[in-house]
């Protein structure tokens, strides 16, 4: 497949091609319509890598649009009821937003969904505004109370200068250009106003996971020492953040009269760390193909339950080929039930279902939250139940 041009955050040609799978299911973030089941097309997913600046990246990503609704929709960010992790991951940016953030002033969350965030900075005096693309989140945004503008953010949408504090949560893998949109949200802030984006950390997936890492649905893979220099290539002053399986940065604009910072861009060092973390971890898929079949087939002859409904698990089935061994596919999130795991046959269940099923063992595909996962599955291990995990090889417990 031909690789991009020019990298999509520093402009560089001098890119390469990290991986290509080919026939790999195209279907976001792993779960679709039941109805569409049959439907999900295969392609090649390619992930390209500029070797200046660190920058992962999709080669020729399949518009969501191609899709033809196939995807199981969720609108914007989910409510803060729906996981734990949801509400762990909010509370933790809000405390990055009150350490580095503005005191008060006019907020614009950008990707605003059902507006959950908006009504935390609201309680706590600020005046909010939001942008989502999904009809059915900014209606009920809107219907909230909240001032939330329907579509995509575009520059232009909103006075240059308006805004304080300017916020984009899961936003920045999803846009193809995130340079255009950090020079956008930029000129929405009022001198010595911040900015405030959260993307999923790809680099703690290379160290500690054995699948995901490109999501289909993504098109930017980020890491912390690329996101910060796409920070500083607007001139904004990193001032905090945090680093877990989400990279949180808030920075600064410069004062009037002051100029902006100057870009800092990866070193040799770091651009090449970054290239052997993302090969170890190409690596390790390619053993654990092998690997994990095995343990399940020795060990678990009455097949597994596949704790994970997401990207993760669709790219590990995408290695493994474990299929029939699978009793059930369930997760911990309710906006995925009743949908189908893509490229194969099995229904997302309620973790529920574990007490009725018959089966060996659990394996827990993600490296996200897998601590408070066990912690959930106590009575099925205390009762001598077995659970696999990676860490990142494969870890029997």
């Amino acid at each position: 497949m031909m690789i991009r041009e020019q990298c999509p955050v520093c402009g560089a040609s001098d890119l390469m091609e990290l991986i290509a799978l080919e026939e790999y299911p195209l279907a976001g973030n792993g779960a679709v319509k039941r109805e569409k089941a049959d439907e999900v097309p295969t392609g090649t997913l390619s992930v390209g890598f500029c070797r200046v600046c660190g920058a992962l990246f999709q080669n020729d990503p399949v518009s969501v649009e191609a899709l033809d609704g196939m995807l199981l929709r969720q609108p914007g960010p989910l409510p803060m009821d729906v996981t734990g992790m949801e509400t762990a991951e909010t509370d933790r940016f809000l405390e990055g937003l009150r350490r580095y953030g503005p005191s008060g002033g006019r907020v614009l969350d950008i990707g605003c969904g059902t507006g959950c965030l908006l009504r935390r900075l609201s309680e706590r005096g600020f005046g909010v505004a939001g942008v989502d693309a999904h009809p059915e989140a900014a209606a009920q945004a809107r219907e909230a109370g909240f001032e939330v503008v329907e579509g995509r953010f575009e520059e232009g949408m909103f006075p240059e200068e308006s805004f304080d504090l300017v916020i984009a949560r899961s936003v920045l893998e999803h846009v193809p250009e995130p340079t255009m949109l950090l020079s956008a949200m930029a000129d929405l802030l009022k001198p010595g106003g911040v900015v405030a984006l959260e993307v999923p950390n790809t680099g703690r997936v290379f160290r500690r996971s054995a699948y995901g890492g490109f999501a289909f649905h993504h098109v930017n893979y980020w890491t912390t020492p690329t996101l910060r220099y796409l920070v500083t290539l607007e001139g904004l002053d990193v001032v905090g953040g945090f680093e877990e399986s989400y990279i949180a940065l808030f920075a600064r604009k410069a004062e009037r009269g002051q100029a902006g910072v100057d870009p800092v861009p990866p070193g040799d060092e770091t651009v090449e760390g970054l290239l052997e973390e993302a090969e170890a971890f190409l690596e390790r898929k390619e053993a654990l193909a092998e690997e994990l079949p095995r343990v399940v087939h020795d060990s678990f002859p009455g097949g597994i339950v596949v704790l994970g409904a997401g990207a993760p698990t669709v790219d590990m089935l995408y290695y493994t080929g474990l299929d029939s061994e699978i009793v059930h596919v369930v997760s911990s999130d309710r906006t995925r039930f009743g949908a189908v795991l893509a490229g194969t046959k099995h229904e997302i269940h309620p973790m529920e279902v574990l007490e009725e099923a018959n089966f060996d063992g659990i394996l827990i595909s993600s490296e996200r939250r897998q601590d408070e996962l066990l912690d959930r599955l106590s009575a099925y291990r205390h009762g001598g139940g077995r659970v696999i995990r990676f860490h990142p090889g494969i870890e029997m417990i």
